[in-house]
């Protein structure tokens, strides 16, 4: 699939352009800034889990199933893994298998 092409497909979507979800789609479609470029590590594994708050208001915020949900609505394939020790909820990840080629 052509980044262009899921772009032109998230754009009839009506999803909040600043939710978690669609700052991963826009940097799957290509856009590289520095609120999309923290959700993807090294491995090209996609976390939509983060950590925020301090001391005892600390609390997980997971946003696995919105981007599962945007995926599966584009028609791309993907697939769901967790590779923390106990399987804590920040251990979540989604490895794109549908190849998105530029252009």
């Amino acid at each position: 699939m052509k980044q262009t092409t899921l772009y032109n497909r998230f754009k009839k979507l009506s999803v909040p352009a600043t939710s978690v979800a669609a700052r991963i789609i826009r940097y799957l479609c290509g856009e590289r800034t520095y609120t999309t470029m923290g959700y993807v590590d090294d491995k090209k594994l996609i976390r939509p889990c983060y950590v925020a708050g301090r001391g005892r208001f600390i609390h997980n915020a997971d946003h696995t199933s919105e981007v599962c949900a945007l995926l599966d609505r584009l028609g791309v394939k993907y697939e769901k893994g967790n590779d923390a020790p106990r399987g804590g909820l920040t251990g979540n990840y989604i490895r794109i298998i549908t190849k998105i080629v530029e252009g």
